[in-house]
């Protein structure tokens, strides 16, 4: 009987180790912004690392909006952005990033792009905006449609 708790104590405690890296994962890699209008008409990925480039990113999306949107509170010593506008289109899905592989030098993110909810007339160009530690690691980014 000893035997049998032990070994469920053993079982019970490594998948709690399991669940707690995925988690770290997915508060590596925290949303900041997303919207469906960000004036970029062809998709790009950013990856913005001084505050100057990230000025640049809202200056265009806040073209036409006034009052424009609110300027995310970044600390640039610690953390990186990353953009994922999708261009122009017709449709209201919302990109979406996350971290698929994490190795010693490579970080693989996944750019997922969801068929849009709602097929309409009207051209969008949706974006999203990422927050993740720096690290000297090197970013790869596949698609997945």
């Amino acid at each position: 009987m000893k035997y049998v708790i032990l070994f469920f104590f053993i079982v019970s405690c490594s998948a709690q180790k399991t669940n707690k890296s995925t988690m770290e994962h997915e508060q590596d890699l925290a949303l900041i912004l997303t919207d469906f209008y960000s004036n970029v008409p062809t998709p790009q990925i950013l990856i913005i690392e001084e505050v100057s480039s990230l000025r640049a990113f809202f200056a265009t999306v806040n073209k036409t909006r006034k009052p424009g949107l609110a300027f995310p509170t970044v600390d640039f010593s610690k953390e990186r952005i990353l953009i994922y506008a999708c261009g122009a289109q017709y449709g209201t899905a919302i990109p979406q990033l996350s971290i698929s592989k994490e190795d010693n030098d490579e970080l693989v993110i996944n750019c997922l792009f969801e068929q849009p909810l709602h097929t309409t007339a009207v051209v969008a160009s949706p974006f999203a905006i990422y927050k993740i530690k720096r690290s000297p690691k090197h970013i790869r980014f596949t698609r997945t449609e």
